[in-house]
Formats: C-alpha cells, structure tokens, sequence
C-alpha cells in the first residue's frame, strides 16, 4: 500500500480538493465548480502533475460545488470515477436533488446572499458514468485497497443522500460536506450548512469517529481534530431539536 501522509490541497473557490498519490497516479477527492476548471490545470502544473496521471475522481455527493467540473476531467484524463450509487441520476442529469434545508436562519440569509452574487444555478455540465467506473452503496474498502490505498469508503447520508466519505488507516478523514468547519459565524459547529436530516448527520459522524479518524479534512474550511467533532456530536445529541 502506498503511503500517504503527505497529499495536496487544492483551494478552488470555497471547495478544497484533495490529491492523493495511488497506484499509478493519483485519486482526486472532489472538484469545484465548473467554472474552476482553468484554475485548477494552472494548479496541476504549479505543482507540475499531468492531468493524465489522475486516474481516479471520487465525489463525494453530487453538488455543482463537488462534482462541476467532474465531466471535463474525466474527458482529458480517463479517470474513472468513485461515487455512491445514489449520485448516478443526478450527475447523469447534472442538477441537484434538491431535499435539503439550511441548518437555520442565519445560513439561508447567507447562502442567498452568496447565491445571488455568484448567478448559481446548481447546474453542472452531465457526468456519464460507465462500466469502468466504481460505484459503492455502502461500506467499502476494497475499492481503496485496489488503487494502492490502505483505509476504507464510507457512506455518511445526512448532508445528502449520496454522501461519502474516506478514512486512512493513518486517520487522515476526507469527508466532503458531512462536516464543515466554515462560515463559523451562522453557529454551525462542524455541521452541514444544508442538509436532508441531521439525525442522519450525527448517525455519519458516529461512522466517521468509531472508523479510527484523527483528522478530518472538510470540503469547506480548515481541518480539525477528531475530538471537536466528538465534543460536538455529544452536545447535540441531548437536544431535542439541535438545529
């Protein structure tokens, strides 16, 4: 197994994306919008990869801001794509299931406000998946184990119905939306922004923790250790309507 202590960050936007060394090239977590793409080949040579030696995308739920450019890399590169069996419909139709709900008052004022100054649609460009791409339905490490990885996929609903995360056996969490540590002041604590159902929230979080995470590497803000998220699952978990 390949060893991968050390891996890139990419900053698109409000998405980080993360670079992995695997077997043979490299395992993308997550794109941005699709309006990053130019930015993101201009970060590849920065750091001088080919976009041919990402032989694998895994998304980790289908939003415009996770899976927006998705299609043109899988065009130029050949990678093949990770991603839950309930993210097919929509990245094939490149539109947003839209089940979820801002987490309160303060997130919908902000994300209105973002939405309306960024002209978003919600909209990407339809991302074909075929027989050569990888789709899980629920615990999986035999898909990491196969690209040189040692750890395992997860699934972690709540934030959507698709979502997934990765955990290293070093403890190093790549977990998309399940857990942010942005926009801080909307008094969020680690949770999604937006989501489908929280109980489900806390119920990934419980998955993420028992799985051996030390560091949890969020789509959205800086990482943060484990025992936050655990400080923070406790505190919710007595409320009886913790939104």
């Amino acid at each position: 197994m390949i060893n991968v202590d050390i891996f890139k960050t990419l900053k698109m936007g409000v998405t980080n994306c993360y670079l992995l060394k695997c077997r043979d090239g490299y395992l993308l977590i997550d794109t941005s919008f699709p309006e990053y793409f130019g930015k993101f080949l201009e970060e590849l040579k920065r750091i001088e990869v080919d976009p041919l030696e990402i032989k694998y995308l895994l998304l980790t739920h289908h939003h415009d801001d996770h899976a927006g450019f998705a299609a043109r890399l899988k065009e130029i590169s050949g990678c093949r794509i990770i991603i839950h069996n309930n993210a097919i419909a929509a990245l094939r139709d490149g539109v947003m299931i839209s089940t979820n709900k801002p987490l309160n008052w303060r997130v919908n004022i902000t994300m209105a406000i973002f939405n309306k100054v960024k002209h978003r649609n919600f909209k990407i460009p339809p991302v074909t998946i075929d027989n050569s791409d990888l789709i899980i339905n629920g615990e999986e490490d035999n898909i990491v184990k196969q690209i040189g990885l040692n750890g395992k996929i997860l699934y972690t609903p709540g934030h959507t119905v698709d979502s997934i995360s990765v955990v290293l056996s070093n403890g190093d969490a790549f977990v998309g939306d399940i857990c942010m540590n942005f926009l801080n002041f909307c008094g969020i604590h680690y949770r999604p922004i937006w989501l489908y159902n929280q109980e489900l929230v806390f119920n990934s979080w419980t998955q993420i923790i028992d799985s051996g995470a030390r560091i949890i590497y969020p789509a959205h803000g800086k990482h943060f250790n484990v025992t936050e998220l655990i400080k923070y699952k406790n505190i919710y978990a007595n409320k009886i309507n913790p939104i």
